[in-house]
């Protein structure tokens, strides 16, 4: 079997306490939490910047802080940024410069949608830039797909060679706006990815039901998998996690149980196309 990849997505970019005391909203409490996943069996860990007063930010300097304190710790995962626009509080210009943090994943929302009351601004041209600063900084995309048309935006930037294979999807379910929490679009969205993707699934709800049918649709077809407090916050029906690595070793259990493989940092690198790096 595929080994697979889990992602964990620590840190939201809105405030999030309202769904679970948990969840860590500090520079400090961030690293602690993505150096713990790690260690549980993460290869990728996702995070938005925040402040110490708790606010969420698209600062490079913020990002740096927690990137610099995840690495201190020996931590060899694959860091992903954020590059959303942060509630509506990030331009494009602030996003763009999310890139030159210098981390190997950077998010690629493939297109706009009517994020609740707001625009989501992906405009193509946005999308292009983006694109072609990654590709000139070898970064790969985290390319996110909130709708079934988007997957024709991701089609024109690899035509036009702004993105590169082996292509990182990641199929976005429940936003507000975007693609709906219905797993039985599943299949045919994932029947028209580009070939050499390697596909998973962030599922933002509260429904635990329809939480594990996304993420086991992925482990048991080939995909990968995603959890953590930005998109979820439950280790059972009611129960909240404590932690994000509590999330992360329940999926690192259900991959021994079921006998597939567990990626390292080193052979997600190599599955997603990434150079070698070394840790000291």
């Amino acid at each position: 079997m595929q080994p697979l990849i889990i992602c964990a997505a620590v840190t939201g970019g809105v405030p999030a306490r309202a769904k679970t005391p948990y969840h860590p909203v500090t520079p400090e409490a961030v690293t602690k939490s993505a150096v713990a996943c790690w260690r549980a069996g993460a290869a990728i860990v996702h995070i938005h910047a925040r402040h110490a007063d708790e606010t969420t930010s698209s600062d490079v300097a913020a990002y740096r802080d927690t990137v610099d304190r995840i690495r201190a710790a020996g931590c060899d995962a694959i860091l992903s940024l954020s590059a959303g626009d942060d509630g509506g509080k990030s331009d494009h210009a602030q996003r763009l410069r999310v890139v030159e943090v210098g981390e190997e994943l950077v998010s690629l929302d493939l297109g706009p949608i009517n994020l609740g009351a707001r625009l989501y601004d992906n405009r193509p041209s946005y999308l292009r830039e983006i694109a072609k600063r990654m590709l000139e900084r070898g970064i790969k995309p985290e390319i996110d797909v909130l709708d079934s048309g988007h997957l024709d935006s991701l089609a024109l930037l690899i035509k036009d060679g702004l993105v590169k294979p082996p292509f990182h999807v990641q199929l976005v379910f429940g936003v507000p706006g975007g693609l709906p929490a219905d797993v039985r679009m599943l299949p045919l969205l994932v029947s028209r990815l580009p070939a050499e993707s390697e596909w998973s699934i962030s599922c933002q709800t509260s429904d635990p039901a329809t939480f594990l049918r996304f993420q086991m649709a992925a482990f048991v077809d080939g995909g990968h998998v995603r959890t953590g407090m930005e998109d979820y916050v439950y280790v059972r029906p009611g129960e909240l996690a404590k932690s994000n690595e509590e999330m992360v070793a329940q999926w690192t259990e259900t991959a021994r149980i079921w006998g597939r493989p567990l990626a390292s940092p080193a052979q997600a690198r190599r599955m997603l196309g990434l150079p070698e790096r070394e840790f000291h």
